[in-house]
This record gives C-alpha cells, structure tokens and sequence, in this order.
C-alpha cells in the first residue's frame, strides 16, 4: 500500500468560467500521516489549493499533461480522467474528507452542542458514539463552556473563538481520511491556538490520517508542519490586464525530518527557513 495521499505533477487549475490560470503546481507528494501547510501572500491562490485538492465543482483542470492522483487503500485514483464525473468525485469528497471553512457554516438555528453532532448524523454515525466523542472534544477545545449547558447554547450567542472550535469539532467528530483546513485558527488567540493544532496533530497521528492547512501565520506551520508549501504569487498579464495566480514549484516545498528541514535537496534548519519564509512574504 502506498504511504501518498495525493501525486501531482504539472496541474494546471482554472474556474470553469474562465480559462485563467488559478493555481499551478510543478510536482507535489502528500504522505500519509502528515501535516501539510500551504502559505502565501494574499491573492497568492491558497484557498484554491482547497478546491482543487478537495475536489471541488467550480474548479477545472485545463491542462492535458496534468497527472493528479489520489490514493486511497490499495487504490490510485486518477482524478485528472475522473474529473468531469461531478457524481462520482462527489462521492469521493463525503467519504474521504472533512472540511473546516473561515465563514464556519454552521447552522445558526442550532446549539453549538447540534452543530457538532450533525456532521456525524449526516454521515451516518449513531448518536449514542457521536456523543460520547463530542463529550470528550467539548471538554478538550471548549474548557470554558459548560457541557450540561452547552447542549442547549445558541450558536449566535457564542464568540467568534467559540464558533471556531465547535467548526473544527464537528469536522473531525466524523473521522474521515483527510482534514482541509482554510485558517482553523484564525479567530483564536495564541494558547487556543496551539491547543486546537495539538489536538489536529495527536488525531492525525493516531488514525494515520493526513491535514492540509491554509494559514498565513509562519511560525505554526513551522511548530506543527511535516511539509510547508508555499504558493507563489505570480502575475498573469497575458489579456492586457493584470490577473494573479498561484504558482508552486519545488523551491516552493518544505519538508520536515527530525529536527531539520530539507528544500529542493538542501538541508536547512528553522531559523534559515523562517528567515526565507518571511523574505517571501516582504
């Protein structure tokens, strides 16, 4: 069986309204049991690597040479031939992955306690589990709120912090292969933050799963990443107006291996990566 999640050479992703390039990628492995980190300047295409590597409908893959493979048991997915099967790739998405959005989507006519059990109700889990789990990540991410109470809290009254982490618990309550993440911590403060991706890192390590992050924040991709990706924003002036995209090429990729760091074959360690990474982003 294969240790990759996704094999992606010369993907070349536009909106189906235009033939615009949105997001280019040179050649790019995801691993199993792993934590990979995308980060770019704004405008830079970050979220499109969530709609492109979560299979999303209003993203196309335009370029014939594309290969852009899923693993999955014993399986390799060509997802570049599947692409135009809406039904199928639909299918792949809700039993496969799990996603956490900045605008949370939650349902506001719901307590934060439902929010969480609906991802696994919907995915068919039997409540009596789904409380069991919910119980134990209320009381790890939510400490300041009260479970007997919380069943019975009102999505709307809760803070932007708090609808965070009910967003990220009810992506994770239904254990799906992989975790799409579009800046899980990005209402949080610094502690909340770090006790989120503590909890990210302890579940992908324990059911061999893989999360794929969007964040702008350097310093927790580089306390919490096994690979740090960054989307390169480039210019597209090719229709006499100024358009930008994301561009990934192999001095883009980071990967982590004990302590030290390896980019395009050279060996680096934090300090020397922070310091490009923030270069990047001058």
């Amino acid at each position: 069986m294969s240790d990759l999640v996704f094999e992606i050479k010369n993907l070349k992703c536009s909106y189906k309204t235009s033939k615009r390039p949105v997001l280019e990628i040179d050649n790019l492995s995801i691993k199993n049991n792993s934590l990979v980190f995308f980060i770019g300047a704004s405008g830079s295409g970050k979220s499109t690597i969530l709609e492109s590597l979560g299979l999303m409908n209003n993203t196309a893959i335009k370029h014939e040479l594309s290969e852009f493979y899923l693993h999955h048991n014993s399986n390799k997915i060509d997802l570049f031939k599947i692409w135009g099967n809406q039904k199928f790739r639909t299918r792949l998405r809700n039993e496969l992955f799990s996603f956490i959005f900045q605008s949370n989507n939650l349902f506001d006519s719901m307590s934060g306690y439902q929010n969480i059990l609906s991802g696994g109700l919907i995915n068919g889990i039997d409540e009596i589990t789904l409380r069991n789990s919910a119980n134990k990540i209320v009381k790890r991410l939510l400490p300041d709120m009260n479970l007997n109470d919380f069943e019975d809290f009102n999505i709307k009254k809760m803070s932007g912090g708090q609808r965070q982490r009910v967003a990220f618990a009810r992506a994770i309550i239904t254990q799906k292969n992989i975790l799409f993440a579009d800046e899980p911590t990005g209402n949080l403060d610094w502690f909340n933050a770090r006790e989120m991706m503590d909890y990210i890192k302890e579940n992908i390590k324990q059911s061999m799963g893989t999360a794929i992050i969007v964040t702008h924040d350097i310093s927790l991709a580089l306390e919490y990443a096994d690979k740090i990706v960054v989307v390169d924003k480039k210019l597209d002036d090719s229709q006499n107006d100024e358009v930008y995209f994301g561009k990934i090429t192999n001095d883009c990729i980071y990967d982590k291996s004990a302590e030290k760091w390896s980019n395009n074959g050279v060996e680096k360690n934090s300090e020397k990566v922070l310091n490009e990474l923030k270069e990047k982003f001058k």
